[in-house]
């Protein structure tokens, strides 16, 4: 999937993360001593913090229609969504909803992580709605 936007680069704490999107695969940080699962830009925790596989999907807490570029690379794709989405793990991730469905985002809607792979930069996760 391509998503128009601005390349995104990986620093050396998320390069897990994004090396996995390419390969479209979730992974999140999750501490080997409490078990406690945390978002991608979290580094420490009670214990060391392995980058394990996660489910993939979630359920939407909030969203915004963005109707203004933040960068001129998101130009030709107004207007979208970009939401919050508590992943089934417990941690929160802001992805942008892409898709033309018909289904109308509500609080609480099922949201499936997939991958958008650009030409330039770093491959990430975006979601789409689940439906009902």
């Amino acid at each position: 999937m391509t998503v128009p936007g601005p390349a995104i680069e990986a620093d050396a704490a998320t390069a897990p993360f994004f090396a996995a999107a390419a390969q479209d695969r979730l992974v999140l940080p999750r501490c080997t001593s409490c078990g406690a699962w945390h978002p991608p830009d979290v580094e420490t925790c009670c214990g060391a913090l392995d980058w394990v596989v996660a489910a993939g999907h979630g359920h939407l807490v909030s969203w915004a229609v963005v109707h203004a570029a933040p960068h001129p690379a998101f130009a030709d794709a107004l207007p979208f969504r970009t939401a919050l989405v508590e992943l089934v793990e417990g941690p929160w991730l802001q992805v942008r909803l892409t898709g033309a469905d018909p289904v109308e985002p509500t609080t609480g809607s099922a949201v499936r992580i997939v991958f958008a792979h650009p030409a330039e930069g770093a491959s990430y996760p975006v979601g789409t709605l689940e439906g009902p």
